[in-house]
């Protein structure tokens, strides 16, 4: 066989396996909208996602830059009501009037993970913040809120947002293990069987 034949027949796999490879959809903030909503999700930013419908349509994906879960903090100048927020937290356009999905989840050790999917249609010029807390408890909660202008007009504070609803569990979600094994407190595998996942 002839070098050129090996060779085409190497490379063939690699081109058709691209399909099987993961394939990951990202939230885009929407260009050009002339009265946006605006969205802020707070902690665990690797792993939050914005999805909005319309006419049936899905369009939006993960809040990250990449394939790799790294925390991805932008600041496009919503209000902070009052919080120290540093880092892990998302702001961005959406649009208005159309069903949105903000989904956020945790992971921790041990495959343990938690997550909460909520669902509302934003008003054009509003400000809405999604906050999740850990599950290491045992449970993880979402606290969706409504920032608004204080009734003086000189500051911002958050308020519950009464307009959203859950698929599945929420506000409040129980942490669950991905891999029954580890519900055991006293199975240690060897690092090397589970890599990338903590088991500790």
């Amino acid at each position: 066989m002839s070098i050129r034949r090996t060779l085409c027949f190497l490379t063939l796999p690699l081109f058709a396996g691209c399909q099987y490879f993961p394939h990951f959809h990202y939230f885009k903030a929407p260009e050009n909208e002339p009265n946006p909503a605006w969205v802020r999700v707070v902690n665990f930013t690797q792993h939050a996602d914005i999805y909005q419908y319309e006419n049936g349509v899905r369009s939006g994906g993960s809040v990250r830059t990449g394939p790799l879960p790294f925390t991805h903090t932008q600041d496009v100048g919503m209000p902070k009501a009052g919080q120290n927020l540093t880092s892990d937290y998302y702001e961005t356009p959406i649009r208005p009037g159309i069903e949105t999905q903000v989904s956020m989840f945790w992971k921790g050790s041990r495959t343990r993970s938690c997550y909460v999917t909520t669902q509302f249609t934003p008003q054009a010029g509003r400000y809405y913040q999604f906050r999740l807390t850990s599950g290491s408890g045992g449970t993880c909660t979402l606290y969706p809120s409504l920032i608004e202008r204080d009734n003086d007009g000189t500051g911002w504070h958050l308020t519950p947002n009464p307009e959203v609803t859950y698929i599945g569990e929420g506000p409040t979600a129980k942490m669950h293990y991905n891999n029954s094994r580890f519900e055991d407190p006293n199975y240690h595998p060897p690092a090397d069987l589970y890599p990338g996942i903590d088991v500790n």
